[in-house]
């Protein structure tokens, strides 16, 4: 095979899914970033959202320890065995995946629906309980479809995975509002718990939704399955629980990282000199500012997800100058989607949080939004270390920056000068030593040479011209509507959305201009993208 064509196969299979994942990512994130200043309001401002929030780390934390490994260790699996045309194994792979998650998520469900009061009172956070008993029984739903999703994107098809999370955040946002208003004259403790009910229904929605996509299929799936040759049990689930193993503990050190934040900020804030009351409302604008950071945070991940088969399968068949092409690809894309964002997040953080309703603490998007692009670099570099088999040096190195954080956390916070903001310092910090130490591993010990710097060139040149002509154009709609004497949000409105469209519109024809990105890359894609961007960027 050429490289020529090898790169274009690259382009497609990576390329379409991880536009159908971004697409079902930004509806999500979209729906969570209305839905943030929505329950704002109904829980009482940044003290109620706190209290959700802290909930909501807590069930991220166990989320991640039932549900992360194993979908990456069947997606890993069914892709190596179908790429050596055994796809009655890859099969089976899933099958017993499936039988190990139920029993995990059932457990965890029971274990975290028991302790939820303890849990808590850990937290630092009390009136979380009821929220944490909640969003119990959504643990095992997720266990479970965490092993559909993980057969499916190993099968590199997106759609099911896509479909179900858009319905599941819409069903979410909806029962989540309904019970929070109809529970919140019992006071923060109930209204919480009505906001984790809708968790825990759009999960069930979403868990109907893959498994009648499955069964749709299962003619297809039960002819295609008759070839391949057997492998034992025991080998196949040791195979899984190997992959899994250190993609689950990679999780559970960054988001108990994230659960350390939670029962570490508040405290810290108050042994800072600040009140209760205080220190929780600035934790629930830290939360809020991630619900921004994450909306590009999901569109890596969707990058991750979909790239991951894909350099399995080529590390698989010792094709290494694939697995090379397809990590600079992967870098290619980040870098096309996180640097403009990260630029876009900094300058314009007072107006995205007017627009949003989010509050005066904008300083905090402002501070936070360049972390987008370490954080991506991390998490794709985890994802290739993954599939060249560098699972436990890359959990290793995840865990000395979960360390490095808490600990900086506890230092900095309570220091009133830095405040909430020396979260954010020890975010920069601890995401910039696995940076390093993934990219050496890969160099010295794999041989996969690929420089992520060089692939952010260009994006960031893109960027910063797209950024001065965005606030220049601000500037002046600024000048000329404010005679006009329009309500602030009116105001914002009105002069922002025209800001994007400028900086979109010089973004992408600079890109285009010094080769940045490519028609192949947007056919790759969408060919529908090719037409719409040249037209739009040819005048």
């Amino acid at each position: 095979m050429t490289t020529k064509t090898r790169t274009k196969e690259k382009s497609q299979s990576i390329g379409r899914g991880f536009a159908i994942l971004s697409f079902s990512s930004i509806a999500v994130k979209i729906l969570s970033l209305f839905f943030v200043p929505v329950m704002r309001k109904l829980l009482g401002g940044s003290y109620g959202y706190g209290v959700y929030g802290a909930a909501s780390e807590v069930y991220a934390f166990v989320y991640v320890i039932t549900t992360s490994g194993m979908p990456v260790a069947v997606s890993k699996i069914v892709s190596e065995l179908t790429s050596q045309d055994n796809p009655r194994e890859a099969e089976r792979s899933f099958r017993l995946a499936r039988f190990f998650l139920i029993i995990v998520g059932l457990v965890s469900s029971i274990l975290m629906a028991i302790f939820a009061k303890p849990i808590a009172a850990l937290m630092n956070n009390e009136d979380s309980w009821a929220g944490i008993l909640f969003l119990a029984p959504s643990i095992m739903i997720c266990s479970i479809m965490a092993a559909y999703r993980g057969y499916f994107q190993g099968k590199r098809n997106m759609t099911p995975t896509a479909a179900s999370q858009i319905i599941e955040q819409i069903v979410h946002v909806a029962v989540s509002i309904i019970c929070v208003i109809g529970l919140k004259h019992h006071g923060i403790v109930w209204a919480v718990a009505g906001a984790s009910i809708g968790t825990s229904v759009g999960a069930f929605v979403s868990f109907a939704i893959i498994v009648g996509y499955r069964s749709s299929r299962r003619f297809y799936i039960e002819k295609e399955s008759r070839r391949g040759k057997n492998l034992p049990t025991r080998k196949l689930f040791k195979t899984l629980v190997y992959y899994s193993i250190p993609i689950t503990l990679s999780s559970g050190i960054q988001y108990g990282g994230n659960l350390i934040d939670a029962s570490l900020i508040a405290g810290r804030l108050q042994a800072g000199g600040f009140s209760e009351v205080v220190s929780t409302s600035l934790y629930g604008d830290m939360i809020a500012t991630r619900q921004l950071i994450n909306v590009p945070t999901a569109l890596v991940s969707a990058l991750c997800v979909s790239i991951l088969p894909a350099l399995t399968a080529s590390y698989a068949r010792q094709d290494f100058k694939g697995t090379e092409e397809r990590a600079g690809y992967g870098f290619k894309l980040l870098y096309i989607v996180a640097m403009p964002l990260s630029f876009a997040m900094t300058v314009f953080a007072k107006e995205i949080y007017t627009l949003l309703g989010f509050g005066n603490n904008h300083m905090l998007l402002t501070s936070l939004s360049f972390s987008i692009l370490l954080m991506g670099t991390v998490h794709l570099q985890n994802s290739i270390m993954q599939s060249v088999n560098r699972l436990f040096q890359s959990t290793m190195y995840l865990g000395i920056s979960v360390l490095v954080k808490a600990l900086l956390n506890y230092i900095l916070i309570a220091i009133p000068t830095f405040n909430v903001y020396g979260a954010v310092i020890s975010t920069y910090i601890a995401y910039a030593i696995p940076l390093i130490l993934n990219h050496r591993d890969l160099v010295k010990r794999v041989s996969i040479k690929v420089n992520p710097a060089r692939r952010a060139v260009l994006p960031l040149i893109a960027s910063f011209c797209m950024i001065v002509c965005a606030y220049v154009s601000n500037t002046v709609l600024n000048v000329l509507f404010s005679p006009i004497g329009l309500a602030n949000y009116l105001k914002v409105l009105v002069t922002f959305l025209p800001t994007a469209l400028v900086g979109v519109y010089v973004y992408f024809k600079v890109l285009i201009f010094f080769g940045g990105i490519t028609d192949e890359d947007l056919n790759s894609i969408s060919p529908a993208l090719v037409k719409i961007i040249r037209k739009v960027t040819k005048k």
